[in-house]
């Protein structure tokens, strides 16, 4: 068994994966400005998941590595392993400079690949839409070639930038389990609805044109791919996969090694 942790913005993603299994058998998310919160599931997996072989995580929030590396070693004995762009096996990176570009960005689309097969007769552009802290939308070729995309500012994000610059009142937004009515009559729900609104207008538009571009220059069809923050709500009509960064972490750490 193999410890995985894909460090966000916001959160901490904890997941345990078996050698030959690329779904995980526990999954945990965490606010990771609480240092308690993250020991007690370290905790709770020690005490759970007694056979773990070694520990490998991800971050794009390099302020809590310290932290994450310290508990995990005093909770498992272990030292975990940091990703960074050198282990992804990648033909090629076109980003400039090549290691600017989110290790989790680069993971989610190789995952992607990963999951739904690939092979030189069947070329095709992965698309990958990482609804968090920012919504991203990245794209990978299918022989592992990495192309780029775009960084949007995500649902909250947005709605914690309105309240900054104007006069409207902010309100905290806890977990949000649907889309809200298009029409509301009270300033918390219109900004709300207004945020969760326009990031599916963004998105929509943005794949469009994704799209359109990837198969001028490169005449080949793109798939979808759907993960993180919010894409629980199903913005898009494809797939949701809630843990892409975690598995492009086991493609390339774990399976067939």
């Amino acid at each position: 068994m193999y410890l995985l942790a894909d460090i966000g913005n916001t959160r901490v993603k904890l997941a345990i994966f078996e050698n030959n299994n690329n779904a995980p058998i526990y999954y945990k998310a965490i606010e990771h400005s609480n240092a308690l919160d993250l020991v007690n599931a370290l905790d709770e997996i020690k005490n759970n998941y007694s056979n773990i072989k070694n520990v490998f995580y991800s971050s794009v929030s390099l302020k809590v590595n310290d932290l994450f590396e310290d508990s995990v070693e005093d909770c498992f004995d272990i030292n975990p392993y940091r990703v960074t762009h050198n282990d992804i096996k990648l033909k090629d990176n076109l980003y400039e400079p090549k290691d600017s570009v989110g290790i989790d960005r680069i993971l989610s689309t190789y995952a992607s690949i990963c999951l739904d097969g690939y092979d030189d007769n069947n070329k095709y552009a992965s698309i990958v839409i990482d609804m968090g802290t920012a919504t991203t939308v990245s794209v990978m070729l299918s022989d592992f070639t990495f192309l780029g995309g775009m960084i949007i500012a995500g649902t909250k994000t947005s709605y914690q930038a309105l309240s900054n610059i104007t006069s409207l009142p902010y309100y905290e937004i806890g977990p949000i389990s649907s889309i809200p009515n298009p029409i509301n009559n009270n300033v918390k729900d219109a900004i709300m609805s207004g945020a969760i609104y326009n990031t599916i207008g963004t998105v929509n538009y943005a794949v469009l044109e994704a799209k359109k571009y990837i198969k001028s220059k490169y005449n080949i069809k793109s798939k979808i791919f759907l993960t993180g923050g919010i894409s629980n709500l199903k913005l898009l009509k494809c797939k949701v996969y809630p843990f892409l960064v975690l598995q492009g972490i086991y493609f390339n750490m774990i399976y067939n090694k």
